[in-house]
């Protein structure tokens, strides 16, 4: 399989779920928020089965209306025959698809539509939501399936499904505590141990309680300690706090650029701490990407941080 030019992870930064039958699809991927990062059309969860046929034929009409500006667009299919169904429509100005509640049982029916060479520029994102998301077993063998289709330059990242792991939980996030204060820590531990070893990235569920910043904020840190990459978002309220987030500490681009640097002990200190080489260059390698997109805090607010 012809696989796409790398994509960088950290491209995503906010993204925001819109329903594919809203009338402003090529206004809101055109600009409408200057800040937004990436936009995901949906035809899933977000759009009622009796209106697909309405949200496809509306993504039809709006997707050869989207010019170079605006943010990074994929379309959220709902399974294989509507991603056979939009792989037809325009799609010049789409970087991919968000494959929902993908499992090691139904991913080849995804990568077969997609196996085409016309389509070979396209990233897939598939999303980690159903039961099977909750069995380590069942995730490493989804894992291993990648591997061995050879897809993981195709794969952008994968997304985690907050929501729908709860639900298969029979439980909801609670207002105020962070998705990892509750039942779904031990699962999201268990995912980055399966899949970021492997070279996968992966991207962190939405808060939805978007008139809650704080939490969104705490949320936020916590994603990044646990090497989390992009954050869904299901408002625009939402686009500041998680870019702001992902600007960089001017101590961690410092130490970031000394680990890297060809001519680095094997073993130094920076700010108080062990900088290693060996054990350090891919902590390093985010900060960079995170600087260069997303920008350096200032001195006095990232000396504030600083412990």
């Amino acid at each position: 399989m012809t696989l796409p030019a790398p994509f960088d992870p950290w491209t995503l930064g906010a993204s925001l779920y819109t329903p594919a039958t809203r009338p402003d699809l090529v206004e809101l991927g055109s600009g409408r928020w200057p800040d937004l990062t990436s936009l995901i059309y949906c035809t899933e969860d977000a759009v009622r089965e009796d209106d697909l046929p309405h949200a496809l034929a509306n993504l039809r009409a709006a997707l050869p209306q989207l010019g170079d500006r605006g943010p990074l667009r994929l379309i959220r299919v709902r399974n294989p025959a509507v991603l056979r169904e939009v792989l037809r429509m325009d799609l010049r100005a789409v970087t991919g698809f968000v494959l929902p509640k993908v499992h090691a049982g139904n991913l080849a029916g995804y990568l077969d539509e997609l196996g085409a060479p016309e389509h070979a520029h396209l990233h897939v994102f598939p999303t980690l939501e159903t039961r099977e998301a909750l069995s380590e077993a069942d995730m490493t063998a989804l894992r291993d399936l990648m591997l061995t289709r050879g897809i993981q330059g195709r794969v952008g990242g994968l997304r985690i499904g907050g929501n729908d792991l709860m639900h298969a939980l029979g439980v909801r996030r609670t207002p105020g505590r962070t998705v990892f204060e509750g039942p779904l820590e031990r699962v999201i531990s268990m995912l980055i141990g399966v899949f970021k070893p492997a070279g996968f990235a992966l991207s962190s569920p939405v808060y939805e309680v978007f008139s809650d910043p704080a939490t969104l904020a705490r949320e936020l840190q916590q994603d990044l300690e646990y090497g989390l990459c992009g954050k869904t978002i299901i408002h625009p309220a939402q686009i500041g706090a998680v870019l702001g987030a992902y600007a960089v500490h001017a101590h961690d681009l410092q130490e970031a650029r000394a680990i890297l640097a060809p001519d680095a002990p094997a073993v130094f200190s920076m700010n108080g701490r062990m900088c290693e080489p060996a054990t350090h260059t891919r902590w390093a390698a985010d900060i960079l990407a995170r600087a260069e997109r997303y920008g350096v805090l200032p001195e006095q607010q990232s000396e504030a941080l600083h412990f």
